[in-house]
């Protein structure tokens, strides 16, 4: 009798679990192909944003300044996943950089994109020779539609560099960053790498109203063009900060000058990780998960 008893409880409690992990399954796949999700990942004082779009595809730009990304990747991606569809490294500043290295060490890579700036450092030759030594495609992209993705109604471009910018001098770097543009129906997100007012100047023409700005350069005083948010309009901005950094980033100027447009601002050294989620119709925001 007992036995008996015993068996169906432990038989229901079975049954109960499976139910409970298919459901979260179920949920978890449901809400991936529903939304984009991007993540402007806390690696301190460097850049790192993370994309899942909603078919399973993934793109990684930039990796902040050490292996702090590898942290902050296993907390945002699928348990078990080891890879990462696309690449990009903005420009070879080791803030940028350095934790791309590690990326490229520990997940299977399908291509990486990058400028095309030569940069001597340590770092940039070490980045050059292990997507050699591992065999990964590496692109240098300019604007246009040979550098784009396209997934239904979810589009991923290219808006800088116009040319290839191989002459730049290394004072120039940042407006060397690769600028790209996410759009999902009526969402769009523009990610300035650390391009400067210069370079955003040259890409006026291309832009139309956004939804989230990544502010350029950490914030720095020379790194958000008024023309550019006249045009834009972005709703919300996201400040990718070390905390008590000794740059004096964000400059209190760029601060009020978004206040002055209304932008929601976000920073990764008060917010922590912060999650942007989208159909393309609206969108939510999540912080310090």
């Amino acid at each position: 009798m007992i036995k008996n008893r015993l068996q169906f409880i432990f038989g229901f409690l079975l049954v109960s679990a499976v139910i409970i992990w298919a459901g979260y399954f179920t949920n978890s796949n449901a809400d991936t192909n529903n939304t984009d999700h991007i993540y402007f990942l806390d690696v301190g004082q460097g850049d790192s944003e993370y994309i899942k779009l909603r078919d399973g595809s993934d793109i990684l730009i930039d990796g902040g300044p050490d292996q702090k990304v590898l942290t902050e990747l296993g907390r945002v991606m699928d348990f078990g996943d080891r890879k990462i569809d696309l690449v990009i490294l903005t420009h070879p500043h080791a803030d940028h950089l350095t934790g791309l290295i590690s990326v490229i060490n520990r997940f299977e890579i399908g291509e990486v994109w990058e400028s095309g700036v030569e940069y001597p450092s340590s770092v940039y030759d070490q980045w050059k020779n292990d997507i050699k030594t591992k065999n990964i495609s590496d692109s240098f992209v300019t604007a246009g539609k040979s550098q784009s993705f396209n997934f239904g109604q979810t589009k991923f471009s290219v808006l800088y560099p116009l040319l290839p910018e191989k002459n730049l001098k290394i004072d120039d770097l940042n407006n060397s960053s690769v600028i790209t543009q996410l759009s999902d129906g009526r969402i769009s997100f523009l990610f300035l790498g650390d391009a400067q007012l210069e370079a955003q100047q040259k890409i006026l023409n291309q832009l139309n109203l956004i939804t989230v700005l990544k502010v350029g350069h950490h914030g720095s005083s020379n790194g958000t063009l008024d023309d550019l948010l006249k045009i834009t309009r972005p709703a919300v901005g996201v400040i990718e900060v070390g905390k008590d950094n000794t740059y004096g980033h964000p400059a209190s100027s760029v601060i009020n000058l978004l206040k002055s447009y209304a932008v929601r601002i976000y920073r990764t050294d008060q917010n922590g990780t912060v999650e942007i989620s989208t159909d393309g119709k609206s969108y939510n925001i999540k912080t310090n998960f």
